[in-house]
């Protein structure tokens, strides 16, 4: 059975990106709703390199955003993070149980975990494919652990 992931195991972790999705460089992935909006959410990679998440939020309902602007944040105990829009738009629903419950992005990245649905005011040819986007996380992932043991 053809696994619906692509995933590379380095040191002791397993990352994933999801091959039906699109990705940003900012670490975030979309997924095409039948209305024409999108469910946006935190890559694999960027909730693994944070740690286990003790708070997370999104912007209200009906926030005008732009490419590269701020959709929520997220926080461990190492670290505070922006979540940044693929695409201009207004967020149209925002998932409730990331604020209660922000370890559900760290349990199910790709699933129960999203952030919002936007409703896109312009296109999506800032992103890339699950195939090339997987490829440009091995390296970093590869980095990652070289900054972690100071090599």
């Amino acid at each position: 059975m053809m696994s619906e992931y692509y995933e590379t195991t380095a040191d002791k972790f397993v990352f994933k990106a999801k091959k039906d999705l699109l990705y940003s460089r900012d670490e975030v992935w979309v997924k095409r709703e039948a209305d024409e909006c999108i469910r946006v959410g935190l890559t694999d990679f960027a909730q693994r390199r944070a740690g286990d998440l003790v708070f997370a939020e999104a912007r209200p309902v009906r926030t005008k955003i732009t490419s590269g602007g701020l959709i929520g944040s997220y926080e461990t105990v190492k670290m505070v993070q922006d979540i940044l829009s693929p695409t201009d738009g207004e967020i149209v629903e925002v998932n409730p149980t990331i604020e209660s419950k922000p370890e559900v992005i760290n349990r199910d990245p790709y699933g129960e975990g999203w952030v919002v649905v936007i409703k896109p005011a312009s296109g999506l040819s800032v992103l890339i494919s699950a195939e090339d986007y997987f490829e440009s996380m091995k390296v970093k992932v590869v980095e990652e652990l070289r900054k972690i043991k100071g090599m």
